[in-house]
């Protein structure tokens, strides 16, 4: 078994000594070991970012009422804001 000697250094040795605590495992050589066992192909897999276009979604396009409000006849009503309100 081949061996190699890591350094962990400010908040990622405080994490590895977090995640000992939270695993219940008996060193961070081990919980090294977890990580790497578990995370590695994701690792690798997901390390370099592949640049996408964006895929904006388009709106629908609205409906034509300019020329129906234009083409369709106003009809006269035969109410007006001067008669008095009755039968309330």
């Amino acid at each position: 078994m081949t061996q190699a000697r890591i350094v962990l250094r400010g908040a990622a040795l405080e994490k590895a000594e977090k995640l000992q605590e939270i695993t219940k495992l008996g060193s961070v050589t081990e919980v090294i070991n977890v990580l790497f066992s578990r995370y590695s192909k994701h690792l690798e897999e997901t390390w370099e970012v592949q640049p996408i276009s964006p895929t904006y979604a388009k709106a629908e396009p609205l409906p034509d009422i300019g020329q129906q409000a234009i083409a369709s006849p106003q009809t006269e009503s035969d109410f007006s804001f001067d008669e008095p309100l009755t039968g309330l």
